[in-house]
Parts: structure tokens; sequence; C-alpha cells
């Protein structure tokens, strides 16, 4: 047998299947790859690959029944072991936390990969029931059965000798103990182990020394235990206080609290309810707020563009606001206003909001906030666009199942306002230098196959798009370098992605 500590970060978490790939990619900060397009290459833009948690050796997905499931059971779930992780589960943003049950921090890890089980016949062991049983040389599913047994017997050990490392108290301390996966008696057999452990150490006549219970409020100390296999498990001893006001009151029911969106009337705008924070602008008016709050969250994102204007993104509290302050907003397709709400609030421009739908009464009221209600296509939102211009930022999450129309779409709408700028002797430009475009990509079907064609199809199209986005700016005297990612944001649904620019001129 070989029992190791695990020096680096190590956590087993039970996360919605839907969110594997996002969740275990945050918690390794593994990032999406940036392709770089420059107008002076010839060579074809090669499409970008996106990172796959679950095949990298750090992020183990351990196969479990509770995959299958209706969304909000505790049956749609997988179970990861993420090791090396650069973060906690408690930093994730609530938009990912709320897609998390449970989270245990994992320490040791015990291995029986050399473990042989023996031949010899008639052999009489107790398994964890204390029941005598008995095993013979024949290769049966007892050979699994040894296996698990053993596995669960040693890891008894070794947590025993973790809990008296570390000064636990048999006649005060309370345990609670956490087996993943699930399983009819997982639970039950390893408390069992751990108290004859217990007993065998202290010479105890009691069949149970060690006080075991559920409640959060009562319990000590929790161990949790994944079983990789039958021969590898991961475990952990952490102190109530770390386990659950630390971790696992951060997740769940916890975060989705967090998540506040106050809705509003689609007719007038108004707020549907009247509680004291509705009437705060900075609480969302839709869910996709935190689509764009999270790309805006995005330090490699912030430093990049600090960087392109020599601003120090690590300065002070505010100095997000600088980074884009050279241009104005445009948020494309806005009602109700949710992501107006990000560039006003967040970073602090003024904001064009384009929507023939009304914008909730809060967002149209924040300072620097012009709505135009018209289509974006429209005579009068070719002029209102013009009158604002330039654009340092432009944003879209308009639903349209047909991505490369939609992003078609704006551009002709940006070289229409680039037109009537000329002819209206106008010297502005549409666009300043560096430019963010964030626009999220509706794929219409939720399958796997379908959604990775829809990507490539995207993929392939999206230099051509950028290089027309490039002409919008310095007259297109200038060698303009775009940088771009697609990325499933937390706040993304199964079918969308997101592709995040940034354009800058040598």
């Amino acid at each position: 047998m070989n029992s190791s500590s695990i020096n680096e970060p190590c956590y087993g978490v039970l996360c919605h299947r839907q969110y594997v790939d996002r969740v275990a990619n945050a918690l390794l900060a593994v990032d999406d790859e940036w392709v770089t397009i420059n107008d002076d290459a010839n060579e074809d833009v090669k499409p970008p690959t996106f990172p796959s948690a679950d095949q990298s050796s750090k992020c183990l997905l351990v196969p479990t029944s509770m995959e299958k499931g209706p969304r909000k059971s505790r049956t749609g779930y997988s179970l990861l072991v993420v090791q090396n992780c650069m973060v906690s589960p408690a930093q994730l943003p609530p938009t990912a936390r709320r897609q998390l049950s449970w989270a245990g921090r994992l320490s040791h890890k015990t291995d029986l990969k050399d473990h042989v089980v023996a031949e010899d016949d008639n052999i009489e062991e107790t398994n964890l029931t204390g029941k005598k049983r008995t095993r013979s040389n024949e290769k049966e599913v007892d050979e699994e059965n040894d296996l698990y047994l053993s596995i669960i017997d040693n890891t008894a050990v070794e947590i025993w000798k973790e809990l008296i490392g570390n000064c636990f108290d048999i006649d005060k301390d309370v345990l609670r103990i956490d087996v993943h996966p699930k399983t009819i008696n997982s639970n039950s057999e390893v408390c069992s182990a751990l108290q004859r452990c217990a007993k065998a150490a202290t010479s105890s006549v009691l069949d149970n020394p060690i006080k075991l219970a559920l409640s959060a409020s009562v319990v000590t100390t929790i161990v949790s235990v994944v079983f990789i296999s039958q021969q590898i498990a991961f475990w952990g001893v952490a102190p109530n206080r770390q386990h659950f006001e630390e971790l696992n009151q951060t997740l769940n029911d916890y975060a989705t609290k967090e998540v506040a969106v106050e809705a509003t009337d689609s007719k007038s705008g108004l707020d549907l309810d009247k509680p004291s924070a509705c009437q705060i602008p900075e609480t969302p008016v839709s869910r996709a707020h935190y689509k764009l709050a999270q790309v805006f969250e995005d330090d490699k994102l912030l430093d990049k563009i600090g960087s392109l204007r020599g601003i120090n993104t690590q300065g002070g509290k505010y100095s997000k606001k600088l980074l884009l302050s050279h241009g104005s907003g445009l948020d494309v397709g806005a009602s109700p206003g949710g992501w107006t709400q990000v560039l006003c609030n967040q970073l602090g421009i003024p904001t064009v909001a384009v929507d023939p739908a009304v914008l909730a009464k809060r967002v149209a009221s924040l300072k620097g906030v012009t709505h135009i209600c018209a289509e974006l296509s429209s005579k009068e939102a070719i002029a209102g666009i013009a009158q604002h211009a330039p654009y340092s930022t432009i944003v879209c999450d308009a639903c349209l199942s047909n991505p490369k129309a939609l992003i078609e779409k704006i551009i002709e709408a940006l070289e229409s306002v680039k037109h009537f700028l000329k002819e209206s002797g106008n010297e502005n430009e549409v666009v300043t230098w560096p430019l963010c475009t964030v626009f999220t990509l509706k794929f219409p079907h939720k399958t796997t196959g379908s959604i990775a064609r829809f990507i490539g199809m995207t993929s392939e199209a999206l230099p051509g798009y950028f290089r027309r986005f490039s002409m919008l700016g310095g007259q297109g005297k200038y060698n303009v370098e775009v940088t771009y990612k697609i990325c499933h944001l937390f706040a993304n649904s199964l079918s969308e992605r997101t592709v995040i620019a940034v354009f800058h001129c040598n």
C-alpha cells in the first residue's frame, strides 16, 4: 500500500454535469486559447481549440450513477477530483458556485495498486459489518469486493492517524464523514472501519467510541473521502469552520442568493416587484448581466487592454474604469439592459443602448446611458450611433439563433455609421483603439454535435468579420492586430458561447 499527502490544493467536487468543464477549468485556471490575426499575415488562421478539463490528468471524473437526472436534482451531478487547484471552489463567481452541491478539501491519497489478493483456500476474514465470510481462490466477484474492503480499511487507518495527529479528542469531538460516490453502504462501511480503528487504538469497551453526526452546528471535524476506484482513494480532514463556513456555505443555494436579478415589465420598464434592493441601479435586471460581468472580471483580458493603453490594471480599486474610457460603449440588442449596466457601472463609460424594445427604467436613468429605441439598421439608429462615436467597446447579447447573421448585421450597421460620418463631414471615427468587442453566439440546437458544427462554422468566418471591424477606425490606414477567443461563460446556456476580441493598431 502507498499512502501519501498531497502538497498542492486538491478538492472533491459535486458539480452539475453541464458545468464540469467550466468549473474544472476555472479551478485549474485553464484559459481558452487566444488567437491572433494580423492584416499582414496571408496564411489561413487556425480556429481556436477548446480546453477540456476532464481530459487533463489534473482532473479526474469519477463514474457515478448520479450523472443522469433532472437539472435541479442531485442525480444531475458529476463527481470530480481536481488536483493542483489554483483557486478554491469558494473563490469562483456565484454563477459557478451555485452549480456545486458539495466540495471537500482532499489532502491525502491512498493507493493500493500494488495490493495482491491472497489466494489461500478457505481464508476466513471479518468484513466491515463484523460478520464472518469465507473467501476461496476462485476468480469471482470476491476479488473486487476484497479490494474494495481493503481500500476502505487502509484509508480508515490513515484517517485515524491524521485525526490523532490533529489532536482529535475522542471524548469531546464529533465527526461528520462524507463519502463519495454515494452507494448503499459506502458511508456506513467507512464509519464502521474508522470506529474499529478507534476502538483498537483506545482499547475502548464501546462498539462505537467515535461520536458521529451530520449537523453542521454539532460536528467539530469533517472527513471527506472520494473513492476513485477499488484501489485509489482521496481523502482529507478539516475543522468545521474550514469545511462549512469557508467552503460549503458559499455553494449551491447560498450562491444562488448572490445571483440577484430584479426583473422589469417588458412594456413599461418598471420593476415587477418593489423591494428596496430593486431600487438600486446596480441590481441586475437580467441574468445576462453576469455574462458580461464575468468577461470584465478576467484579469488576463484586463491586463491585455491595460498594457495596450499603458495603464496599470493592478493600480487601484477604480483602475478598471480607465481601461476603455477613451471611447463610448455600444450595446446592441440591449433590452432590458443587463449589459448596459455592466458598461456603465463596471467600466464607467457612456453607453448607447440600441433596441426597439423598452429599456428598464432604472437602467435608462443611469448617468451616461442613451437609449435608441429603433432597429439597428434604421436611419434613426445609424444617426444616433454616429452622434456618440468613437466606440471603445461594442457588445451584443441579442437573441438570434444564427450568430454569423448577427455579426454580419452589426458590421453592416457600423459601416453605415462610417459612411454617415463621412457624408456629414464629421471627423470622428466609428471606433477607437484599443477596441474590445464581446458577442454572444446563440446556437439553435443543444446537441454536442450541432454545437461543435456551429462553433466550427463561426470560427472560420470570424477572421473575415474582424478584418472588416479593423476598417472602421483610422480610415483603414493602420495595420490592426486582433486577438480573440471563444469561451463558455458560467452564465452562458449549454448552446451559447461568447467571443471576446481585442483590436489594436501596430
